[in-house]
Order: C-alpha cells, then sequence, then structure tokens
C-alpha cells in the first residue's frame, strides 16, 4: 500500500512469516527498485518466492531511500527531491523604464521581463501590484479601445 507525501513516498508490503535475511533490496543504474525474498515453506523443499520491480521517477532521492521490517510488514521510505517553480512575465520594455510607468498603445511592443520563482523565494508586493496595474490597464485597453 502507497502513502504518498509531499516529500515523501512510504511504501508498505505485507510479507508475514519473512524475516529480514530472507529479502534483498536492490536499485540498479536504470533506477529500478528490486524487493526480492524466498523463505523455506517446510521440510518438502517447498519455498515461497517474490519479486517485485518499481520504476523510480527522476524527483527521487535515491541515496536516502530506507526500509524496516517490523511485525511481518516492510515499510520502504522513498524521499523526494523538492520541486522548482518556475513562472514567466512578459512586460513591454518601455514600461520598465526608470519612473512612472508608461501603458502601451499596441500589443506589438511586448518585450521579455522574467520572473522565477520555487517554493523558498518571497516574490515583492511591489513586483506583483506592478503586473495587477499592468494588466489592469491592458484589460481596459481591450474593453474600451482608449
Amino acid at each position: 500500500m502507497w502513502h504518498r507525501k509531499e516529500d515523501t513516498d512510504i511504501l508498505d508490503i505485507d510479507l508475514n512469516g519473512f524475516k529480514g535475511e530472507q529479502l534483498k533490496l536492490r536499485i540498479d543504474n536504470a533506477r529500478i527498485l528490486t524487493i526480492s525474498g524466498e523463505r523455506s515453506l517446510d521440510d518438502n523443499n517447498k519455498w515461497s518466492r517474490f519479486c517485485k520491480q518499481i520504476k523510480l521517477a527522476e524527483n527521487i532521492k535515491v541515496n536516502d531511500i530506507s526500509f524496516e521490517l517490523n511485525g511481518g510488514i516492510l515499510s520502504i521510505v522513498i524521499p523526494k527531491k523538492p520541486e522548482i517553480l518556475s513562472m514567466s512575465i512578459s512586460l513591454a520594455p518601455q514600461v520598465l523604464q526608470m519612473g512612472q510607468p508608461e501603458m502601451t498603445t499596441t500589443t506589438e511592443n511586448a518585450g521579455v521581463w522574467r520572473l522565477e520563482i520555487d517554493k523558498n523565494m518571497v516574490v515583492e508586493v511591489g513586483v506583483v501590484l506592478v503586473f495587477l496595474l499592468l494588466w489592469f490597464g491592458v484589460c481596459m485597453k481591450c474593453l474600451y479601445g482608449k
């Protein structure tokens, strides 16, 4: 059973009857997690075997994967790398002049101004206000043609 969180996935597998020394966990260069195990069922050479393979995503911290066998449940903790969000905003270059911003009268003058953020970065209120004011001006231009 999978338990998914923002920074970690946990996979719980019921392996009642297996001991830690009867299990193998391996991650190969193709980022495939292989979980396997085998144990003897009785004295008549009967065995219980299993093998499960899981392709790990690119955002997984492979070196930080851990596991624990407790009460017949194998718990595999798979930590994730933090995600980076990005956003782009396009504004006319004339608007980015020093001093008071001017409203452009055509959309042909669109230049590029980039604002890139991630989850750990705070966007200043002033940047957001400038963007909202410019957006309002463009909407008014579209609605009223002035």
